[in-house]
């Protein structure tokens, strides 16, 4: 809304806002509140106004559209519709059109869309003014009905074959239609000998070496790297050299450019979308009879024009199965007719010669009949023969097994009292395209009459018999079917091992439900305790320092207020050491179910160092320690400056490299860490010896992404030099592994958890880097580390640098002093207590309300806050802070006479009413105009996951505060937060359009 009213619409037919006619203003109201995307199109020129939802259909076009005309919006579509508005203009009636097809750049590409729209014209006395355009996006529906109209469409095709070279035809016939989802494929078989049954291939595939060419759907013949044959490993590795991975594979692969899987000849040899693109993606598709048994393979292309979703996945899964199902029907028909061939020849060679004609021609069908019966009651399927009326005329004992089929009954239709009801809908359509004279394959239930084994969980499984039917209509000259011939086979195993694979599925997805839970649960208990441990021993730090005795002092000697001054800063440290131990395990539980995010934003390396190694001010002061930052020449060489990298991962890396080097360095006596940075533009050599780790197999690299820009490719080369006590080989190779240290002693002596260096390695290679060491016992170690960057321009509003362990390190990335920095550099230890000055607080917002149901916390926050100035109001859960707002002058009517409030800091988790629907209920009652204004509301919580963080902004929250945390962080915040609510308050665009004559926005 405020976007429309601060549009220059001077510049356009329509003129200033104040200028605007009532039916104009009337109707731009109704546009803006309108939750549908809908556009308005005004005047001669008919000038173009939008609502927020129809941002969707502009894609990367918002906001230039707005106030441009019609034929300058949708320039490359005006012709087509030009005619419809003069049609609405002429006859007043609405243009209506359904499913019209536009490409629409957004997402980052020309998007393939679909959408159903209307132009309504608007009519005044003088005629049509203006015309309201509303828009439905029906791009899932029409793209899902065109790929279920394909599966059937090749279902026809592949469902007639009855032996190999038919079945690799009927399907490459099946993909000859153009189909947007599928621009080309490329289709290899095993074996390959023409001669070859499709069992006989499905044996040559299992050393997976023999492979032919069957056919192209849109590709060049010509093209160099597609052989017509491949025999060799090396072969294969040439055209594909992930192939023994992706054959092996129980589903499709999709192989993109992005990540590297694409083979670059496909890039460079194919062109989809009649020759528009180059191939950048595709699909490597296993076609099988059974789980073993592989009889071919199909490279599909992708749609340019839609991204590889959930609903195209689904597509392609559906695909791959319905080729499973008809191959494996194919290779049991084919089986039964070679019996039967080899049967009816073995009984005309036992047939005398010298017989009659006739009489021979009548022996041999009778001794064929017999045969294939015989041969039928030995097969391992269901084999039956039906004549047109629907009486079943002979069927072999397996279908009398599987289908439960009385054997003395034989009326027409009888067999159908077999099959579930809910399948014969199925039924009653696939007996039509027999008698039509099309062959059939398809699956389908029996009504419940068995009780199976359950083989791996050892019950009795009651149900459904679920069977693949495969039949054929039998013909005479003229067309006319005279039989139905077909077979039975029984897949409720495999159909159960489907639903048992679900099942294991869902539980999986349960126990990590749980495992999330239970670390949420572990973090908040031990966060609670924390926030309360570093908030006393700040008051008890702060109070001495303002403690004005001297030696003499008989009550409180000055060396007694130092030692307590100096025993709660050990108090904060160690505090802060649990909390990162914390962190960690968060992390750690998000590496391991692929959950961790990078998100690279533009900021300047040097900065973002700097801001890390503020941190470490009072460590190094308190170890008279040396602790000093280098810039490497290369660094200015290729001038780097604005790059796009995750400046939260690059900290998280650096900090736990730091805070060890501080650690192992801090009781030696020579103490000195040196911080050195560098860049390349290639991927960085050894130096000073230091032996990188390899990159872990199963860890993406998520540095390629499209995230990243476009700009060149930098590595930035970090490395931690200490001074400290080094490793011997030993050591070195228990390093970077998860839960380990260096030694035993390491723990008993230095602490920790083992899995700073195990986060940093992961965190490393997510961004397309890697990290060593080099050490040698008694004379220091230097941790190394790089990882890819993108160069870019600054952005125009730079972001701050959030640090990766929430709010006390974010806080603690203020601007450096000189004499901190100094400090750094130089290694100056730290002042004697009667030299410090006490901490100064920021000022703090006067009237604050803690909703806190934890005692302790309250208390200890209610303490330190009134020693900041404020004037503290505690609530015990959400209840009780909704009752105390009603009081304040927030709410209608007391604007002038209640209680001073203005900020809430609320903590989540309360029993009665908690801080989440706290917080929405408050936000309802402002909508409802019972609480006049905004009020500034922080969670102060200790669930620290960013999952939680936006759940709560989304609640309502204006800011969370993550514990433990410590006052001079949180006083800024609050300050920030209540700045921020006053200027909400003075800003009221929708008054810009009040008037007498029509509604505001």
């Amino acid at each position: 809304m405020q976007f429309v009213l601060d549009f220059d619409w001077e510049s356009t037919e329509l003129g200033a806002v104040d200028s605007w006619s009532p039916e104009l203003r009337r109707m731009a109201n109704i546009l803006m509140t309108d939750p549908r995307p809908a556009a308005m199109y005004w005047g001669k020129k008919r000038t173009m106004l939008y609502n927020e939802p129809y941002v969707v259909v502009t894609g990367q076009r918002h906001p230039g559209m707005m106030g441009k005309t019609f034929s300058e919006a949708w320039a490359e579509v005006a012709g087509d519709f030009i005619s419809a508005f003069d049609t609405a203009y002429e006859t007043g009636k609405a243009y209506v059109v359904d499913d019209a097809r536009f490409y629409i750049q957004r997402h980052g590409y020309l998007e393939e869309t679909y959408y159903s729209l209307s132009i309504i014209p608007f009519s005044l006395e003088r005629g049509v003014v203006g015309f309201y355009n509303p828009v439905f996006d029906t791009t899932r529906q029409v793209i899902a009905d065109r790929r279920m109209a394909f599966l059937l469409r090749l279902g026809q095709f592949i469902a007639s074959s009855r032996e190999p070279k038919d079945f690799w035809q009927q399907l490459l016939l099946g993909l000859q239609a153009d189909h947007l989802d599928l621009p080309f494929g490329i289709l290899y078989s095993a074996g390959g000998d023409i001669n070859e049954t499709l069992s006989e291939s499905s044996e040559q595939s299992q050393n997976l070496k023999n492979w032919a060419l069957e056919g192209l759907v849109r590709v060049p013949e010509t093209c160099p790297s597609i052989p017509t044959r491949i025999t060799t490993e090396r072969e294969m590795e040439d055209f594909l050299p992930d192939f023994y991975d992706l054959i092996r594979s129980e589903s499709a692969t999709l192989l993109t450019t992005e990540e590297g899987t694409l083979p670059p000849w496909m890039t460079k040899e194919i062109r989809v979308n009649n020759g528009e693109h180059a191939c950048e993606s595709a699909i490597f598709l296993p076609i099988r009879s059974t789980a073993d048994n592989i009889l071919g393979f199909l490279m599909l292309g992708v749609n340019p024009r839609k991204r590889f979703d959930d609903d195209y996945k689904v597509f392609i899964e559906l695909l791959s199965r319905q080729l499973a199902t008809s191959m494996a029907s194919a290779v049991l028909f084919e089986e039964e007719i070679r019996r039967g061939r080899v049967a009816a020849e073995q009984a005309a060679q036992d047939r005398t010669l010298l017989s009659k004609r006739l009489a021979i021609q009548t022996h041999e069908a009778l001794e064929t009949e017999t045969r294939f019966r015989r041969m039928a009651d030995l097969a391992p399927v269901g084999m039956f023969h039906i004549d047109p009326t629907g009486i079943l005329v002979y069927a072999n004992n397996d279908y009398y097994t599987m289908t439960g089929h009385p054997r003395d009954v034989h009326y027409p239709m009888s067999w159908y009292n077999v099959i579930a009801e809910i399948d014969h809908p199925v039924m009653d359509k696939e007996w039509a395209k027999l008698l039509a004279g099309e062959p059939v394959n398809f699956e389908l239930r029996l009504r419940p009459q068995f009780v199976a084994d359950d083989l791996v969980a050892g019950e009795k499984v009651e149900g459904s018999t679920w069977i693949i039917a495969a039949a054929y209509p039998e013909q005479a000259e003229d067309g006319t079917v005279t039989g139905i011939l077909g077979c039975l086979t029984d897949i409720s195993r495999q159909k159960w091992m489907e639903g048992f694979r679900t099942r294991k599925m869902l539980e999986a997805v349960e126990l990590k439900r749980q495992q999330e839970n239970f670390i949420d649960m572990t973090s908040h208990e031990m966060r609670n305790p924390l926030s309360a441990i570093i908030q006393c021993a700040d008051y008890i730090a702060t109070s001495l320092s303002e403690f004005e005795g001297d030696s003499k002092n008989v009550t409180l000697p000055r060396e007694v207020a130092d030692g307590y001054a100096d025993a709660a800063q050990t108090v904060v440290l160690c505090a802060q050491h649990q909390k990162r131990i914390i962190d960690d395990i968060l992390t750690l539980s998000k590496l391991d179910s692929d959950l961790l995010l990078i998100t690279p934003i533009e900021v300047q390396p040097i900065s973002v160092v700097q801001s890390a190694l503020k941190m470490f001010d009072s460590e190094v002061q308190k170890s008279d320690m040396e602790l000093r930052f280098r810039v490497d020449p290369s660094y200015n060489t290729l001038a780097v400056d604005w790059v796009k990298l995750d400046p939260s991962r690059l900290l998280q890396v650096l900090i736990n490299l730091t805070t060890n080097a501080i650690k192992f360095t801090q009781s030696g006596p020579n103490r000195k860490i040196t911080v050195n940075m560098a860049a390349s533009t290639e991927h960085p050599l050894d130096k000073h010896g230091i032996q990188y780790l390899p990159r872990s197999a199963n860890r993406k690299d998520l540095s390629l992404g499209s995230a990243w820009g476009s700009g060149e490719m930098v590595y930035l080369y970090i490395e931690v030099q200490d001074s400290g006590r080094g490793l011997d080989d030993q050591e070195r190779q228990a390093l970077f592994k998860r839960f380990s240290q260096a030694s035993p002693r390491t723990h008993v002596q230095y602490g920790g958890s083992g899995l700073g260096l195990f986060i940093s390695r992961e965190l490393t290679e997510l961004q397309g880097g890697q990290i060593g060491v080099s050490s040698q016992a008694g004379v220091g170690s230097t941790f190394a580390f790089f990882i890819r960057a993108r160069r870019c321009n600054p952005p125009e509003t730079p972001q701050p640098i959030i640090a990766a362990h929430s709010i006390d390190m974010k806080a603690q990335s203020k601007i450096i002093s000189p004499a901190a920095l100094a400090r750094i550099q130089s290694g100056g230890g730290p002042a004697p207590l009667s030299e410090r000055k006490a901490p100064q607080m920021p000022v703090a917002p006067k009237h604050v309300l803690i909703v806190e149901d934890n005692i302790v916390n309250q208390k200890v926050l209610s303490k330190q806050l009134r020693s900041a100035g404020c004037i503290v109001h505690v609530a015990n859960h959400g209840l009780e802070a909704l009752s105390f707002l009603s009081i304040t002058r927030y709410w209608t009517g007391l604007e002038s006479s209640g209680t001073e409030l203005s900020i809430v800091l609320m903590d989540l988790e309360m029993p009665v009413m908690d801080g989440l629907t706290c917080v929405k209920e408050i936000r309802k009652l402002q909508q409802e105009g019972k609480i006049v204004g905004h009020i500034p509301v922080i969670a102060v919580t200790a669930n620290a996951r960013s999952e939680q963080i936006s759940m709560a902004k989304e609640a309502g929250m204006d800011s969370v505060v993550t514990k433990p945390f410590r006052i001079p962080e949180l006083l800024p915040e609050m300050e920030r937060q209540v700045r921020r609510a006053g200027e909400r308050a003075e800003d009221r665009p929708g008054d810009l359009l009040r008037s007498a004559s029509a509604p505001p926005f």
